[in-house]
């Protein structure tokens, strides 16, 4: 497997790490000096901020003395100095004890020491009753509140200091922390005065895997990107893992139950679906975000300003390879809903009314917030915000994607603010000079000691030559300067959780030569920062040129996972499942490629399988080898066998008034009864007026039929055969004789009426036994009786799958070829999912035809190829070189699925469990679960 090493970028950031960017913050200066005793909020719902009031000090202490009955008082001032006294009567009375004062004092206070052990005792038991209690009912617990408990163990065993009263912060609602002012219209938001910004999702693209040269040309198209905003637009680049709930996760791919007979099955699948879940990472899902912010007079002012920008991105998109589109105001509330709530809670459809009242704040904002010094708390989630501080003179280009790819719940942001070209000309020009100055002083300050010029500072001369280079960069190679900061947020469901999860991110910045900064008092800040509003509240920048900021390269790796998709294998880079549903594709219609051995029939009856199990739809096989019969019989479907020894009939001239809508019927099934004709006839082909003898004798045959289309008088080849006869050209006579042998004669299979009704859901036409002759018409007629098939159940809202096996003999001669791309070009409209199979490639692409309808079609399945088909394939696909190493020398079940302008590789091991046995068609393998049987 080739892979291409990342691309790395130099770039001169250090030596303007101190420049002055008059009035820009600078990165050097780092985060400003807060007082350790910044108040701590706590933001909870609408409600105002609340805080803890400072205990009392150890001089505010007051003694106090505890009596026998347990009542507290002060104790006495003095006690008076005397002696009991005991005196007995007589030896029969009981004796008399007398205490002085001094005494009586002493008893009081050893009954008042007691009462206090006891009251002791019972608060320790009901303490630890309590803690008890919480410790059970820790899983029910937010996280503000799990913290308190841990906080509260915390502070046990510190020693106990001088507790200072903190001042109360002006109340504050959570719905307020969220960066931005209104939602303006179906797309807009206003995050400050006079700014408005628009959010736009970006599909990945296969950036990692690509060849040197389409990375390079992939990196200058995001820094025209990039150079394409001015001054007064601030740009977010946004990567969002979003982390999914394996229970919802598993509700929206798993298979239901329909109580059919064949729940067997469905768990059986879902058993393997989970253990490819459980392989790879889908319980994360990443999001690319580009968030424009925009300065701008009004919103009138904005939209204008917005319209060109949209043009600009989706063009510029484009030419890399990936697809944009702006979320509207619903989505981006539904976005922040999905980072702050739960991910399946559903949010009604929000409307202006909404929106100028601000009641969507309430749909998509936590019940409470609370920032402590390095991280914060909602619902019953921990996070921290942190930035990258330090970044060295040149980075790879895959940092973001190695922060994204440790599969934690993460969002990275990139701010990035274009500076004005004359300033930052300026501006460098202004450093250089203080650069030169101060190079100049130290030579002569080295040559008044007795030095040369040599012995000056390293790092001074060095600092020096990379603002050179900066200045160059700017004057003459299109390079903007831009101040960036690089915010990511991490979140966890306890703090044991969030410590591990920052140090794992710590870890892979720091094998990019970076240091990573937790926000100290400025978790509210850093959360502002990075959310996908444009709104980035934070201070602290660095001074970065165009290529240094697109080497920040937000392009990884291509991913499928459509709501509702069905299982296609793993992705061979991310070992994610591809949830790929082919009917979201403009045209679901496709082709299964691979030599022998390579897995096509397998993953052709494992999709097959899929819809089965998962939904309604009608499955149809034409079948020319007997490969799907073990299947069907498991799914109680039909399997038609078609041969001149058989009893099953098809008439050619089947045709029902739905047969066409856009023209008459007769024009159709013209056409294919040519393709029927150009296939008796062979390879010297039919001669212009031979086809115009049969169209005249096709339209006879039907005369009476498409009066009333009474099926009990739609006619045979026999009525069409002898129309032939009585026509007065000798080419008639001509034509009567080619097609006796197939009328009249032995091959006389399709001159019945037809016999087959099926009305299964699962129906195979196996034509194994028609022979080499009658094969390629076999199955030309076959497909037009699914034609037939198709346009009945869509007149029945039901959609029908069509699986043609060795696909390529449909296409050896023109006519039949011209039939089958009809076929696909009118699939979609009739409800119909046609799916070409062939191991016979080279055949295959010997037809122009064929070749055309593989560019045009949104799906292909390519496994293991021969070497010369690979390059044609290539050339017809656009496949990169990376990327056909996984259809070259590959195992079983690895290769490329093509699907709407995306490549993706991917590998499936099915497990051996009974589903295998009735898809695998190994031969070995086959014959033993047959022995085993027997």
């Amino acid at each position: 497997m080739t892979t291409t090493a990342p691309i790395t970028y130099t770039s001169p950031q250090s030596s303007t790490d101190n420049i002055n960017t008059e009035g820009y913050a600078n990165e050097q200066t780092g985060i400003p000096q807060i007082s350790t005793s910044y108040p701590q909020t706590t933001y909870s719902g609408y409600s105002e901020a609340t805080f803890d009031e400072s205990e009392p000090t150890a001089e505010e202490d007051i003694s106090t003395s505890v009596s026998s009955e347990g009542e507290v008082s002060e104790p006495s001032e003095s006690i008076a100095d005397t002696e009991s006294v005991i005196e007995t009567s007589s030896l029969s009375e009981k004796p008399v004890i007398t205490l002085n004062a001094k005494q009586a004092q002493a008893f009081t206070l050893i009954a008042a020491a007691f009462g206090v052990m006891i009251a002791a005792t019972v608060i320790a038991i009901k303490v630890r009753g309590k803690k008890k209690k919480e410790e059970s009912d820790l899983s029910a617990l937010t996280a503000k509140e799990r913290d308190e408990i841990r906080l509260r163990e915390e502070n046990k065993k510190k020693p106990k200091e001088k507790k200072i009263k903190k001042k109360k912060s002006v109340p504050k609602t959570v719905q307020k922390t969220l960066p931005y002012q209104m939602v303006c219209d179906d797309y807009i938001f206003k995050v400050d005065d006079n700014k408005y910004s628009k959010t736009y999702q970006f599909e990945d693209i296969n950036y990692q895997i690509a060849k040197q040269d389409e990375q390079e040309s992939i990196f200058l198209g995001y820094c025209s990107v990039l150079n394409s905003f001015d001054t007064n637009a601030d740009i977010q680049i946004t990567v969002h893992n979003n982390r999914v709930n394996k229970a919802d996760f598993e509700r929206m791919v798993l298979i239901k139950h329909k109580g059919d007979g064949y729940d067997n099955y469905r768990d059986e699948y879902n058993d393997m679906l989970i253990e490819k879940m459980e392989q790879g990472q889908n319980g994360i899902i990443r999001n690319k975000y580009i968030t424009v912010t925009l300065q701008a007079a009004d919103l009138e002012n904005a939209r204008s300003k917005f319209n060109t920008i949209d043009l600009d991105l989706l063009n510029a998109f484009k030419k890399v390879g990936s697809n944009i589109k702006a979320l509207t105001s619903n989505e981006r509330i539904n976005l922040l809903k999905d980072i702050f709530r739960n991910v399946d809670e559903v949010i009604p459809e929000l409307t202006d009314k909404h929106f100028k009242r601000q009641a969507e704040r309430a749909y998509c904002c936590p019940d409470y917030m609370e920032f402590k010094k390095d991280y914060f708390m909602w619902g019953d989630k921990y996070a921290r915000t942190m930035f990258i501080k330090d970044m060295p003179a040149s980075l790879k280009d895959c940092m973001l994607t190695d922060i994204a790819n440790t599969n934690l719940d993460v969002m990275i942001s990139v701010n990035i603010t274009p500076v004005d070209p004359y300033k930052a000309l300026k501006i460098v020009n202004h450093q250089l000079t203080s650069m030169r100055a101060n190079k100049l002083q130290a030579e002569k300050k080295a040559i008044q000691s007795g030095y040369t010029s040599d012995v000056i500072n390293e790092d001074l001369k060095h600092s020096l030559i990379e603002a050179e280079e900066l200045l160059d960069d700017l004057r003459s190679k299109n390079q903007k300067m831009f101040l960036d900061n690089i915010i990511i947020m991490v979140t966890a469901k306890d703090m044991e959780e969030l410590d591990s999860n920052t140090e794992a991110i710590e870890s892979v910045v720091r094998k990019h030569i970076c240091s990573l900064s937790t926000l100290k008092f400025q978790q509210e800040k850093g959360l502002q920062s990075v959310l996908p509003l444009g709104n980035c509240t934070l201070k602290i920048r660095r001074t970065l040129t165009t290529e240094s900021t697109a080497v920040l390269m937000p392009f990884s790796g291509k991913e499928i996972n459509h709501k509702n998709g069905k299982y296609y294998g793993l992705n061979a880079l991310s070992n994610n499942m591809i949830l790929f549903d082919r009917l979201q594709l403009k045209n679901p219609n496709g082709f299964i490629l691979g030599s022998p051995g390579s897995g096509k029939s397998f993953s052709a009856k494992r999709e097959m399988l899929n819809v089965f199990l998962a939904t309604d739809d009608d499955i149809i096989i034409i079948d020319p080898e007997r490969e799907y019969t073990n299947l069907v019989a498991a799914l109680n479907g039909e399997t038609i066998f078609v041969s001149p020894a058989s009893n099953n009939f098809i008439n050619p001239l089947d045709m029902s008034k739905d047969y066409s809508d856009d023209e008459s019927p007769l024009v159709m099934k013209s056409d294919f009864i040519l393709s029927f004709c150009e296939c008796l006839v062979g390879k010297q082909g039919l001669t212009a007026k031979e086809k115009a003898i049969i169209d005249r004798c096709l339209t006879m045959t039907y005369g009476e039929y498409l009066i009333k289309f009474d099926p009990d008088k739609i006619p045979t080849l026999m009525e069409f055969y002898e129309n032939l006869k009585a026509q007065p050209e000798k080419e008639a006579k001509g034509l009567a004789l080619s097609f006796e042998l197939y009328i009249k004669g032995n091959l006389n299979v399709f001159a019945h009426k037809t016999n087959v009704d099926v009305k299964n859901r699962v129906v195979s036409y196996d034509i194994k036994d028609l022979g080499k002759q009658l094969k390629t018409l076999g199955m030309l007629i076959v497909l037009d009786y699914v034609w037939n098939r198709i346009t009945v159940n869509r007149a029945q809202g039901k959609r029908t799958w069509i699986y043609m096996d060795e696909i390529y003999l449909l296409f050896a001669n023109e006519y039949s070829a011209n039939f089958l791309y009809e076929l696909y070009k009118r699939a979609r409209k009739w409800g119909g999912v046609p799916t070409g199979i062939t191991q016979n490639v080279e055949d295959l692409l010997k037809s122009e035809t064929a070749r055309s309808m593989l560019s045009n079609t949104d799906f292909v399945m390519m496994l293991n190829q021969a070497t010369s088909d690979r390059v044609q394939l290539a050339k017809i696909l656009n496949i990169s070189d990376n990327l056909l190493s996984y259809v070259t020398n590959s195992d079983s079940g690895q290769g490329l699925i093509c699907c709407g302008g995306s490549i993706i590789p991917f590998r499936d091991k099915f497990p051996k469990n009974n589903l295998y046995r009735l898809m695998t068609s190994s031969f070995n393998e086959v014959s033993e679960y047959n022995n085993n049987k027997g």
